[in-house]
Parts: C-alpha cells; structure tokens; sequence
C-alpha cells in the first residue's frame, strides 16, 4: 500500500455545518483521497491522500466546483494551520465592520420610512406607494451592497452547486419577504403582504450576528496567536562578518544566528558562541530562566532574557520543535469528537428539512385558514426559514475544541487528537509509572555496597560503562555520580537495554584481566541471565541495582529519589474527579511502597517490566476500567499505547512521540489533574451546546410556524443562538488551571 501524504487546504465561503459536509463531500469525491476534515472554525481541511501522485490541483478544483475558494497551505508556517494568522483575522474583522456599517446606514432609513410612512406621506394610495417604493429601493441597495450580497451570492451559489447552507435559508427567507412586499405593493396594493422591514432586519441582523462572531472567533484562537507570537519573523544571520536580518523561513540548518538580549531564538540550534539566560518554560515548564552556553542545544520559540549568545541552526519551521508543537495543535484541532460526527450528520440534513417545514408551514396555513390568509402564510414561512439555526449545531462541539486545545497548549497540555479530549472525561482510573512522574526522576546514589575484591571506585566505574548508553533516570545517577566521583566511563563494545530490568554490556578484555561481560540492573535481569543475587541480611528499603561481572555479583548500588511536590495534590484531585489512581514500577515493593504512600496511592503494584504494565492495563480494561497511562516514555512507550489515554511527561523537543495521546510539557503531575479537569469541563459544554443548539430549534420552529414569531425577532433569534455557544465555549478559557507548581 503506498504510503498516505497530509494536505493542508484554507477553506474561504464557509458559514455553517452544511459548508462543511458539502466541502467534505467534494474532497471525498477525489480519486486517491483516504480522509478529509473540514473545520468550520479554523476554516481549514486536512486530507489524507495517497502520496504517489500530486491531488493539490485536483483538491482545489472540487472546492471551487462546490461554490468556495481554496488554497493550499501545507509546507508553509505551521501556524497557519492553526488559524493564528492575525492579519487574515483583522481583515475579516475590518469587512465585517465595513459591512456592518454600510447594514445598519441602510436599515435604519428603511425602519424609519416604514415607521413614518403614514405620517409623512399621508393616507393616500399612490402616496403610499411612494413611500414603498423608496423603502424597496433602500431594499435593493443593501442587498447589493457589501452587507448583504455576499449573503445572497452564498445563497443563489448553493441553488447552483445543488447544496444547503444556512445562507440559503437567509435568502430564502429574504426573497419570499421581497416578493410579497412587491406584490403588496405594486398588485395587492395591501400592506399586510409588505415586509421590507423584516427583509432589511434579516439581513442587518446577519452582518450583526456575523461581526460578533468573528471576534469571538478570534477571542476563541487567541491562545494560538500566542503561540504563534513566540516564534520570530526574522532571525539575525551572520554572512560574511556581518549580522543581516532575514524571513525566518529562509534559515537554513547550518546558519549561524545572532540572538541578542530579550529576542526571541528562532530555530532549533546549539551555541557556538556565548552564554544566555534563557527562558524555556513554554518547552519545559521551567519558569525560571536557564543558564545555557557553548554546546547547549537550545530551541526555537524560547526568550534570551540576558545575555547574547550565537547559535547553529539544526531545525527550522515544521522540524523545529514549535513547529511540532503547532502541528500537534493543528492536528487536534482538525480531529473530530464522536459527538461533533453525530451532530455533522445531523446538519447535513437539517437545511432541507427546514425548507420542508418551511412549505409545509405555509401550505397548512392556507388548508386550515384559506386565500385570505395568504399573508399571515408568507410571513410565517419566512420566519420558519430564518429562525432555524444549523450555524449553532455546527459550532456547537469544533468552537470548544479550539478554545480547549488552545488554552491546554499554553499550559503545557498538548493533545495529539480531539478525541483524546472525549476519552480522557471518560478516564475512570488512572495508571502512574514512578520514576520520572510520581517521583523527579533525578534519583541519586546513596551508597555503594560490595561484594568480593572489586573496590567502590571499581565498581562505579563499571557500572558507570555499561550504562553510558542508557536513558533510564537510575542510569544517568549512576553515571553522573560517578563523574562526580572523578571517574571516566568508557562506552561498552556491545550494549542491550532490557526494558524494565537494566543493562548487559560486553568490554574487551584488557592485559590486567578486567571484567568483560557486565549486568546491572534487577534480580531479574540477573536470575534470566544465570545470576544468583546474595543474601545480605539486612533489608534494603531504596531503589537498588545489582552490579554482576562475569557471572558473580561484585555490589549493590542504592539510590533514592525525590516525590514531585504536586504529586499528592495531583491524586486527590483526580480522586474528587472520580478517577482513582494506581502505580505500576519496576522497582521492588519495598522501595515503592512509601513513595506510593506519600503520593497518597493506595494500589501498588511492583517488579513489573513493561510486559507487566501491558497486561496489568489490559486487565483493568477486561474489567470494565477505562484507562489512562501516565509514564515518562523511557520504559513505557507499550504501556502507553494499550492505554485507553495515554499520557507522557515530555519537553518540547519529544512532544512528537506517537505512543501518547497527551504529551505533558512541564513533567509535573498536576498537569494530568488540569487535562482531566479541562476535558471533563470541555465535554460538559459541549454537551451543553448540542444541547441549546437542539432545543433552540424544537422551540423556535414551531413558534414561528404558528405566527407568534415575527421574521424580524426569528432574525435576531437566529443570531443570539450562534453566539451563545461560542460564548459558552470561552468560558473554557480560564478553566484547568492549577495552582500548585513544582517548587
């Protein structure tokens, strides 16, 4: 099967969820393409599709064919697939502000003419005609100005395109309300059939609804924006002695960049020259500045705060580790909830039934009340058109995601996918690895027991070699301690990692007969390899490792490791979420037993290798549990994967790996009590607006379809119902936020 390429496309023209399941469709329609997701609010569609051939063409050809424009945005600033484009939303704030204007100049003289009519023209018909005349005239020129053609054109385009939007429903509604005014006014010669007012209002009250959803919008991308903020527009290059700004997409890895103090660092890279104070905590979570210098590697999106210092680049744009961040968010982003699918099905169907409902409305008011009510029919129909409201059922679940991932992203939450934000509200019991998540994962060494002739520096000096390859936490202790203690650890002539249980490295022997084959790590480890462990007669409470040379044990080294201070907090908040918490190590149960304990974990379960941990998961879920995994990814990239959620405690420079569906920035366990309570508070208000969105239209229709609903109100009806979820939705913003910080 030849392997799938992602397509990025910027959608301009969409309105409602009917855009959307009409934009979808015409992907789908292209030979080649795998997946589409359409995005009402960030405008945007990803497509999967097979990489053998180029369907760019092909792509915008189907979107333009379905009535909207298209252009293609992958490869270019990550950013730009997460709607943070703040020039592309200050120009649609600015027409939307042209056409409010040029809106409110036009209705407000067609009100007052409506309103004054009798007054100023008299009683008289033809004066009355007059009056209509003007008012059908102001009429004309709004739906031709700015403010209402790009409603209608939208509108007449889904007739053509043989699709349903919610701007069809508008135009519909405006042309019935012209046509019976016309007819009122030049052949009935009855004002009961004039509704130029209530055209006027449908229109006016469009662009209003229209304009304050924009900025919503862009209150609801703001967190993106600032993400996108951290990242430079130039970058200082040194060419030939000389500093000289350039775009920061043309670096190229192997410049070297000049970062001065309080700018921004552009793209990935390692110091060649100087030092800084440097301020990672959108990558780390640090929040104090770190001091980096020559051979540093530092990353793009991070703050010189004192200091000036020349890098290397390594890694630009979508490489770069914000880039893999903003791609991570856009991924989220472009995803879809089980409940945002149901309610797309729903509103691909909703506009057709609604014009339905709309002949029925009027054909029932002619069976029951006969031709002389042919006006009351006209304005109830136009009503039933305008008051329904599919704008609010397709925004209903992708405005929360936005705003919920946007706002995790700046805390350093990042979900991979939207529907991680479902499954971790489901989250009933939640699984911790110790070292390097309930623990700081800088565990120490305390001391050195041996057994046989070899000396303590002997044996750090073993162990040290046969682990300098390692990235297990106990590893890196035990090589650094031994640095420390002035030693030189030599890497190993053969290496082998044994997930969850230690390390086998071979050496060549040397002319003073040094040990060449060396096992550290578990009991285990050495049982498998033939190892009997001695008795020591004294209890050993601290995570250990056993040194064995050539067969024979020659020392125990133990070590210890701090609990994170939020640990304790981060399982009671959990706990009062309704999420109860077990730990899963590879250490033995007597050195994890009090740092469960301390963590206020009741259910420990110890000597377990990442087998262990699979099976201990698959258990649970056997059992009716729904899962999250919460690891470090050293040992638990299995574990993570048979998780339910898997969630890993990462830098900015690993949020790409693939085993979690929520990478933690930070490596602070209250993160996993903020994204449970941030995804079970985006659930409940998404469910909260498929709710009013449901509700709205069961009242609202009927209402109108009996009269009680005149067009104007259903026009401002319709738009209140649009914002209410979006409004809703912000409120997400101040949400999931921790008090507690490691100290």
């Amino acid at each position: 099967m030849a392997t799938a390429s992602q397509i990025q496309l910027r959608i301009t023209g969409m309105h409602c969820a009917g855009c959307v399941g009409r934009v979808e469709q015409a992907l789908r329609g292209v030979s080649g393409v795998r997946e589409v997701s359409v995005q009402l609010m960030t405008e945007s569609a990803a497509v999967t599709a097979e990489s053998a051939s180029d369907l760019r063409p092909e792509l915008l050809k189907a979107v333009r064919a379905a009535g909207y424009d298209a252009e293609v945005t992958s490869g270019a600033d990550p950013f730009a697939a997460l709607g943070a484009d703040d020039s592309a939303h200050r120009e649609q704030l600015r027409r939307g502000r042209q056409a409010l204007i040029q809106a409110i100049g036009l209705v407000l003289p067609i009100l007052a003419v409506d309103h004054f009519r009798h007054d100023l023209w008299g009683h008289d018909p033809a004066s009355q005609v007059s009056a209509l005349l003007l008012e059908l005239i102001l009429l004309v020129m709004l739906a031709l100005s700015p403010a209402g053609a790009p409603i209608l054109v939208s509108g007449l385009r889904a007739i053509v395109f043989r699709t349903a939007n919610m701007d069809l429903l508008i135009t519909m509604g405006f042309t019935v309300a012209l046509a019976s005014s016309i007819y009122g006014t030049f052949i009935a010669r009855d004002d009961s059939f004039v509704h130029i007012h209530a055209a006027a209002m449908i229109l006016g009250l469009v662009c209003v609804g229209r304009y304050l959803e924009t900025g919503a919008r862009g209150r609801a991308s703001a967190a993106m924006s600032a993400l996108a903020r951290r990242a430079p527009k130039t970058a200082l290059v040194r060419r030939d002695g000389q500093a000289v700004s350039i775009p920061v997409a043309r670096l190229q890895p192997g410049d070297v960049v000049v970062v001065p103090p309080h700018s921004g660092i552009p793209a990935d890279g390692e110091i060649v020259d100087g030092s800084a104070a440097i301020d990672e905590s959108l990558m780390t979570g640090e929040p104090m500045p770190v001091t980096r210098s020559v051979g540093d590697r530092v990353l793009g999106g991070t703050l010189v705060v004192e200091g000036r210092i020349d890098i290397r680049v390594t890694a630009t744009g979508a490489q770069a580790a914000l880039g893999r961040i903003a791609q991570l968010v856009a991924k989220a982003q472009s995803g879809k909830t089980a409940m945002q699918r149901l309610a797309d099905r729903v509103a691909a169907v909703f506009t057709p039934i609604v014009i339905i409902a709309a002949a029925l409305t009027f054909a029932a008011w002619l069976a029951v009340y006969g031709r002389g009510a042919l006006s009351d029919a006209a304005r109830a129909a136009i009503a039933v058109l305008v008051v329904a409201c599919p704008c609010a059922l397709g925004l209903a679940t992708p405005v929360v995601v936005m705003v919920a991932s946007g706002a995790a992203a700046l805390r350093g939450i990042l979900v991979r996918d939207a529907a991680m934000l479902e499954a971790m509200s489901r989250v009933d019991t939640v699984v911790w690895d110790k070292t390097g998540t309930i623990t700081a994962g800088t565990p120490s060494v305390q001391r050195v027991v041996t057994f046989g002739t070899l000396t303590e520096t002997d044996v750090l000096q073993l162990a040290a070699s046969a682990q300098l390859l390692s990235p297990h936490p106990l590893a890196k202790a035990i090589v650094a301690h031994a640095r420390r203690m002035g030693l030189s650890p030599a890497a190993p002539a053969h290496f082998e990692s044994v997930p969850g249980a230690g390390v086998v490295a071979g050496f060549s022997r040397s002319e003073g007969g040094a040990p060449a084959d060396i096992l550290v790590g578990s009991e285990k480890l050495l049982a498998s390899r033939g190892v009997t462990v001695p008795e020591s007669g004294e209890p050993v409470a601290q995570t250990h490792a056993w040194v064995a040379a050539n067969g024979a044990v020659v020392a125990r080294i133990e070590l210890t490791d701090t609990i994170r201070p939020s640990a304790r907090d981060a399982v009671r908040r959990l706990s009062a979420l309704g999420m109860r918490s077990e730990m899963l190590t590879g250490d033995h149960a007597a050195a994890a037993h009090g740092i469960a304990e301390a963590a206020g974990i009741d259910t420990l379960h110890a000597g377990m290798d990442p087998a262990g941990k699979v099976a201990r998961i698959e258990r649970l879920k056997r059992g009716g549990c729904f899962v999250a995994m919460v690891g470090d990814g050293v040992n638990d990239a299995a574990a993570l994967a048979a998780a339910d959620v898997g969630i890993a405690f990462a830098t900015g420079a690993d949020v790409a790996g693939e085993a979690a569906g929520i990478n933690l920035i930070g490596s602070t366990p209250h993160l996993v009590a903020d994204a449970a309570e941030l995804a079970q508070r985006s659930v409940r208000i998404i469910r909260q607006n498929l709710f009013w969105a449901f509700i709205y239209n069961v009242l609202m229709i009927p209402l109108a379809a009996v009269g009680r609903l005149p067009p104007a109100v259903a026009a401002g009806a319709m738009m209140i119902s649009s914002l209410t979820v979006v409004l809703n939705a912000l409120r997400l913003k101040g949400s999931g936020r921790s008090s507690n910080t490691e100290k």
